[in-house]
C-alpha cells in the first residue's frame, strides 16, 4: 500500500507539471490559441481573448497546486472537472470535422482533437488512481517544488530553443513567477489563506500584465500605409505605369472604385498574415458577410507553394486574389505587414494591422452595404 501512494503521489506531480507546461506552451503561442478559440464562433472576438487567457491561467493554478499538494482532494475534482469539459469540448470540435492542432500544448507538441482527448483520457485515469492512492497529508519541501520548476523551465527552453528555434524569454519569467508562487504554497503556513490567495491571484495577474488582451491597448483604426501609392495602384488602367513605382495595374479593373470592400495585403508565410486571413474569414463566416468584398493582395514569390499553405494554414477561403510585384508590395505597406483596408467608393475608411482588426467594424461596414 505503502509503494502505491508513493507512486500516486509522484504521479500527481507529473500531472501537475504537464498542466503548467501546457499552459506556458498555450502562453507562447497565444495569438494562435486565440484565434482557435475564436474560429468556433462561440464568443465574440474579445470575449475569445480573455477565454484563452483564463484556461492557462487555470492550467496555472491547477498545476501548482497539484505540485505543492494544496487542498488535495478539491484540486483533484477541479482538474477532473477541467479534463472533462475539455473532452467534450474536443468531442465537439472532432464532429464537426476539425483536425487541426488543437493547441493543447501551443505548437510544441501539435495535437488532433482525436489525440488530445486521448491525452486527456489518460490524466483522467491517473488523476483517478491519484485521488484513491496519494497521501493526504503529506506536500513535497519548497526546495524539491523549486527544482521540479527549474528542471520543467530549463528542459521547455532547451526544447524551444533547440527543436522549434524559438527563444521567448517572457515564457521564463512566467516559470519564474510560478516557481515563486509554488515555493510559497509549499511553506509550513501553506494552509494560510494568504498563500491560497497568492497561489490564485499571483498567475491571474501575472498572465494579463505579460500578454494583455490585443482591446486593451490596440484599438486605433489607422495603420500606416503609401496611401498615395495605394490610390495610384488604384486607379491606374490597364497597361499604364505609375510614375515612380513599379508597373502593376493588377489592382485596376477590380471595381474597388465603387461599393464597400476589405482589401488585405498578405504575405505567404508571414504567421500574421495567416492569424489575420483567420480572423477575417472567421468574422465573414460568422456574419454571413458577401466573401465577394473581400480581396486578398499578395506578393508575387517564386515559392508559388505558399500560396496554397497559406490558405491551409489559415483555413480561409479563397477569395479574390491579386498578386503584385514584391517591391510593389513592399512599398504599399512600408513593409509592415498584414494591412487590412476597409475600402469605401475607392477611399480608405479604416486601415488595421493584426491586432487591431475590429470584428464589430469590419462587419457593420459590410453588412451595411448589403442592406443599400
Amino acid at each position: 500500500m505503502k509503494s502505491l501512494r508513493i507512486t500516486a503521489s509522484v504521479l500527481k506531480i507529473l500531472a501537475g507539471i504537464v498542466f503548467l507546461i501546457s499552459a506556458v506552451a498555450k502562453y507562447i503561442t497565444i495569438d494562435a490559441f486565440e484565434m482557435y478559440v475564436y474560429s468556433f464562433g462561440l464568443f465574440p472576438l474579445k470575449v475569445s481573448f480573455y477565454v484563452a487567457r483564463l484556461v492557462l491561467v487555470c492550467e496555472l493554478i491547477l498545476g501548482a497546486a497539484l505540485i505543492s499538494h494544496r487542498h488535495h482532494r478539491f484540486t483533484l475534482l477541479m482538474s477532473l472537472l477541467f479534463l472533462l469539459c475539455f473532452v467534450v469540448f474536443l468531442t465537439y470540435a472532432h464532429l464537426v470535422g476539425r483536425t487541426d492542432n488543437c493547441h493543447c500544448f501551443g505548437d510544441l507538441i501539435p495535437f488532433s482533437p482525436i489525440q488530445s482527448i486521448m491525452k486527456n483520457a489518460v490524466l483522467i485515469a491517473v488523476l483517478l488512481f491519484v485521488y484513491k492512492y496519494a497521501f493526504r497529508d503529506w506536500w513535497p519541501r519548497w526546495w524539491l517544488v523549486a527544482l521540479i520548476y527549474a528542471t520543467t523551465a530549463v528542459a521547455m527552453y532547451f526544447y524551444m530553443t533547440r527543436v522549434l528555434y524559438v527563444r521567448d524569454l517572457l515564457a521564463m519569467v512566467l516559470m519564474l513567477v510560478m516557481l515563486c508562487v509554488g515555493v510559497v504554497a509549499s511553506l509550513p503556513f501553506y494552509r494560510h489563506w494568504l498563500a491560497t490567495t497568492a497561489l490564485v491571484l499571483t498567475p491571474l495577474v501575472t498572465v494579463f500584465i505579460l500578454t494583455p488582451p490585443d482591446s486593451w491597448f490596440y484599438r486605433d483604426n489607422d495603420e500606416r500605409f503609401d496611401r498615395e501609392l495605394f490610390y495610384q495602384q488604384l486607379s491606374l488602367a490597364e497597361g499604364d505605369v505609375a510614375q515612380d513605382s513599379v508597373a502593376s495595374p493588377a489592382l485596376a479593373g477590380l471595381g474597388l472604385e465603387q461599393g464597400r470592400h476589405i482589401v488585405a495585403f498578405f504575405s505567404p508565410k508571414c504567421g500574421y498574415c495567416r492569424l489575420a486571413a483567420e480572423k477575417i474569414s472567421t468574422i465573414a463566416n460568422r456574419h454571413n458577410l458577401d466573401g465577394d468584398q473581400i480581396t486578398y493582395v499578395f506578393p508575387q514569390v517564386k515559392d508559388t507553394a505558399s500560396y496554397n499553405k497559406f490558405y491551409e494554414v489559415s483555413r480561409s477561403p479563397r477569395y479574390n486574389e491579386v498578386h503584385i510585384e514584391k517591391d510593389l508590395f513592399v512599398r504599399i505597406t512600408r513593409a509592415s505587414f498584414p494591412i487590412v483596408l476597409l475600402i469605401e467608393d475607392g477611399e480608405t475608411k479604416a486601415s488595421y494591422a493584426y491586432r487591431n482588426i475590429n470584428e464589430a467594424e469590419v462587419k457593420d461596414f459590410l453588412l451595411e452595404s448589403s442592406d443599400q
